[in-house]
């Protein structure tokens, strides 16, 4: 099982280390299990985007439907959330196989935090289908 290690990395500062894994042609990529280490001084809220390009004349959803489901800001073309977590300051969470079941990315995985620091670790674990 492939595991993502990336430091905490703030919306405006995407950089490789947001990235938890590239895109496989072909493949979808299932979210096994997710730890969040935050010894940052002040919580911190972790979101994970599945991002992909998409051919607007293949899409479905136009307008405000489209605009809450997806981000189109911060570098990022366009992303799905997967998973919203807020962890405490001096805290781990940690998810396990049951807790991210049906989890899927299609594309990339980007990890973005609240915050940018060093003193949050988020640890994916995830498998290619």
């Amino acid at each position: 099982m492939p595991t993502a290690k990336i430091f905490a990395n703030a919306s405006g500062l995407i950089a490789s280390g947001a990235l938890l894994w590239n895109e496989e042609r072909h493949k979808r990529a299932e979210l096994l299990g997710l730890t969040i280490d935050n010894q940052y001084e002040a919580p911190i809220t972790m979101k994970l985007y599945d991002c992909f390009a998409t051919v607007s004349s293949k899409t479905g959803a136009t307008g405000a439907a489209q605009a809450a489901e997806y981000l189109g800001v911060s570098g990022i073309l366009d992303g799905l959330l997967r998973l919203q977590l807020s962890v405490p300051a001096g805290e781990t969470q940690k998810l396990g196989e049951q807790d991210c079941k049906g989890i899927e990315f299609l594309g990339k995985a980007l990890g973005l935090a609240d915050v940018h620091t060093s003193d949050c670790v988020v640890i994916a674990q995830y498998k290619l289908k």
